[in-house]
Protein backbone atom coordinates (compact mmCIF):
# COMPACT_ATOMS: atom_id res chain seq x y z
CA UNK A 1 0.00 0.00 0.00
CA UNK A 2 1.42 3.57 -0.63
CA UNK A 3 1.42 6.11 1.90
CA UNK A 4 -0.38 9.57 1.10
CA UNK A 5 2.20 12.34 1.47
CA UNK A 6 0.41 15.60 2.45
CA UNK A 7 2.63 18.71 0.80
CA UNK A 8 1.63 21.19 3.57
CA UNK A 9 2.36 19.01 6.42
CA UNK A 10 5.74 18.08 5.25
CA UNK A 11 6.26 21.97 4.30
CA UNK A 12 5.81 22.44 7.73
CA UNK A 13 7.94 20.25 9.11
CA UNK A 14 10.41 21.59 6.33
CA UNK A 15 10.20 24.71 7.78
CA UNK A 16 10.45 23.47 11.34
CA UNK A 17 13.70 21.46 10.69
CA UNK A 18 15.25 24.28 9.30
CA UNK A 19 13.92 26.36 12.59
CA UNK A 20 15.63 24.14 14.38
CA UNK A 21 18.58 23.88 12.70
CA UNK A 22 19.54 27.50 12.85
CA UNK A 23 21.59 29.00 15.54
CA UNK A 24 19.17 31.98 16.18
CA UNK A 25 16.61 31.03 18.72
CA UNK A 26 12.53 31.25 17.56
CA UNK A 27 10.81 34.30 19.53
CA UNK A 28 8.08 32.89 21.36
CA UNK A 29 5.47 34.85 19.22
CA UNK A 30 7.70 32.57 16.37
CA UNK A 31 7.37 29.55 17.85
CA UNK A 32 3.63 29.92 18.54
CA UNK A 33 3.18 30.61 14.98
CA UNK A 34 5.16 27.60 13.85
CA UNK A 35 3.32 25.35 16.58
CA UNK A 36 -0.64 26.59 15.07
CA UNK A 37 1.01 25.92 11.71
CA UNK A 38 1.58 22.22 12.11
CA UNK A 39 -1.40 21.68 14.52
CA UNK A 40 -3.83 23.58 11.45
CA UNK A 41 -2.05 21.37 8.90
CA UNK A 42 -2.45 18.21 10.90
CA UNK A 43 -5.91 18.76 11.47
CA UNK A 44 -6.98 19.46 8.10
CA UNK A 45 -5.33 16.27 7.31
CA UNK A 46 -6.93 14.37 10.24
CA UNK A 47 -10.54 15.31 9.45
CA UNK A 48 -9.93 14.99 5.49
CA UNK A 49 -9.00 11.04 6.25
CA UNK A 50 -11.74 10.65 8.79
CA UNK A 51 -14.39 11.87 6.44
CA UNK A 52 -13.29 10.25 3.61
CA UNK A 53 -15.05 6.88 3.08
CA UNK A 54 -11.86 5.12 1.30
CA UNK A 55 -9.52 5.82 3.97
CA UNK A 56 -8.35 2.39 5.06
CA UNK A 57 -8.42 1.12 8.31
CA UNK A 58 -4.65 2.04 8.84
CA UNK A 59 -5.27 5.51 7.87
CA UNK A 60 -7.89 5.98 10.60
CA UNK A 61 -6.08 4.54 13.31
CA UNK A 62 -3.26 6.61 12.60
CA UNK A 63 -5.86 9.46 12.23
CA UNK A 64 -7.70 8.92 15.85
CA UNK A 65 -3.61 8.62 17.47
CA UNK A 66 -3.23 11.90 15.80
CA UNK A 67 -6.70 13.20 16.93
CA UNK A 68 -5.66 12.34 20.74
CA UNK A 69 -2.68 14.18 20.70
CA UNK A 70 -4.37 17.53 19.08
CA UNK A 71 -7.11 17.34 21.96
CA UNK A 72 -4.53 17.40 24.28
CA UNK A 73 -2.25 20.08 22.78
CA UNK A 74 -4.92 23.00 21.90
CA UNK A 75 -5.40 24.03 25.03
CA UNK A 76 -2.10 24.14 25.93
CA UNK A 77 -1.52 26.33 22.74
CA UNK A 78 -4.54 28.60 23.26
CA UNK A 79 -3.08 29.82 27.14
CA UNK A 80 0.61 30.02 25.12
CA UNK A 81 -1.08 32.22 22.89
CA UNK A 82 -2.53 34.29 25.00
CA UNK A 83 0.43 34.86 27.50
CA UNK A 84 2.59 35.64 24.25
CA UNK A 85 -0.29 38.13 23.36
CA UNK A 86 0.18 39.70 26.27
CA UNK A 87 3.55 40.49 26.30
CA UNK A 88 4.86 37.85 28.76
CA UNK A 89 7.28 34.99 28.69
CA UNK A 90 5.31 31.68 28.80
CA UNK A 91 6.08 29.56 31.11
CA UNK A 92 8.71 26.67 30.99
CA UNK A 93 6.55 24.04 31.78
CA UNK A 94 4.03 24.75 29.28
CA UNK A 95 6.51 25.14 26.42
CA UNK A 96 7.82 22.16 27.16
CA UNK A 97 4.62 20.04 27.18
CA UNK A 98 3.74 21.39 23.90
CA UNK A 99 6.95 20.44 22.38
CA UNK A 100 6.83 16.88 23.56
CA UNK A 101 3.27 16.48 22.38
CA UNK A 102 4.28 18.58 18.75
CA UNK A 103 7.13 15.97 18.94
CA UNK A 104 4.60 13.27 19.47
CA UNK A 105 3.09 14.73 15.91
CA UNK A 106 5.82 14.37 14.23
CA UNK A 107 6.68 10.94 14.75
CA UNK A 108 3.42 10.24 13.43
CA UNK A 109 3.64 12.57 10.86
CA UNK A 110 7.01 11.02 9.40
CA UNK A 111 5.31 7.08 9.68
CA UNK A 112 6.28 6.38 13.41
CA UNK A 113 4.34 4.48 15.76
Amino acid sequence: MRKRIYIPVVLVMALMLMAASCPKTLTAKQQGAVWFSVYNSTYDDTMSVMKNPASTIVQKEMAQKKKAILIQVWPLLKIYASVVDSGEIPDADITKSITDLMNQLTVLLTGGQ
